[in-house]
């Protein structure tokens, strides 16, 4: 298992900021979800930390977030996430853009301890998910483009994305159907589509390989999964063998649109 407990010197240091950052620091974030002028940005934080350290995320050294805690999709949140359940983006301008997570000191906005930093290339009028797991120095970004096109009448649309570090492959079930095969670290599946069932079935991941009927790594079931017409992205998160609430595998949701 990867980088689930770290060493004693870093884990202090996470536990005494974090214990800090008890307070909300205003922050100002324009969110819409759709917009032709900027580039539309929502931050899926997957993170899982044994400490799972309350951290704030930064656009260009500008805060924008308030505080949030691992698997927490922003702005919008999901199902089986933290966070609310709305299509939120942020909107920035066009271009180069950084993307900095860190704890604060207590009580401020200002970086006690970062966690990462990456560019991100973005074109205007496009909507975008930047992907980030795993910890420390092993913390790693995918950026994909969301595609914003509503499913038919009847349908709800998904991409699954797999962003558990130590499991290569992952399979995504819908009940006893596998809608996403293999999908690599990292990688993710193409959009596909589901009929609205009149009963809500069980969302389940399993590492590839393994038969349909083993032990799910993870299990979700909610009817605001495949409500009509609605864009969803699906996500394997966590570390495979852990039973710790902050760091066990877990299959969520958030809303594209």
């Amino acid at each position: 298992m990867k980088k689930i407990f770290i060493n004693s010197l870093i884990a202090a240091t996470l536990l005494i900021a974090a214990a800090g950052c008890k307070k909300e620091i205003n922050y100002k974030a324009d969110r819409t979800f759709l917009d032709t002028k900027n580039a539309l940005l929502k931050i899926n934080y997957t993170s899982a930390y044994a400490l799972n350290p309350s951290v704030q995320l930064s656009i260009n050294a500008e805060r924008v977030s308030g505080l949030i805690t691992g698997r927490t999709p922003f702005p919008g949140g999901g199902y089986n996430t933290n966070g609310s359940n709305f299509p939120d983006y942020l909107a920035l301008k066009a271009g180069s853009n950084i993307l900095k997570i860190s704890i604060p000191k207590k009580l401020t906005n200002v970086d006690s301890v970062v966690l990462f930093t990456g560019n991100l290339i973005l074109e205007a009028g496009k909507n975008y998910t930047a992907h980030v797991t795993d910890t420390l120095a092993n913390t790693k970004m995918v950026v994909l483009q969301d595609n914003m096109d509503f499913a038919n009448l009847g349908y709800s649309k998904y991409r699954f994305v797999n962003m558990m570090p130590n499991v290569p492959f992952v399979d995504l079930y819908y009940g006893t159907v596998k809608v996403a095969d293999a999908i690599p670290y990292l990688g993710n599946s193409p959009y596909f589509y589901i009929a609205v069932p009149a009963t809500a079935l069980t969302w389940s991941i399993r590492e590839t390989g393994t038969l349909p009927t083993s032990t799910a790594l993870a299990t979700y079931i909610s009817s605001n999964t495949h409500i009509t017409q609605r864009v969803y992205t699906a996500f394997a998160m966590g570390y495979k063998g852990s039973v710790a609430t902050t760091t066990k595998p877990y299959v969520s949701f958030f809303l594209t649109r």
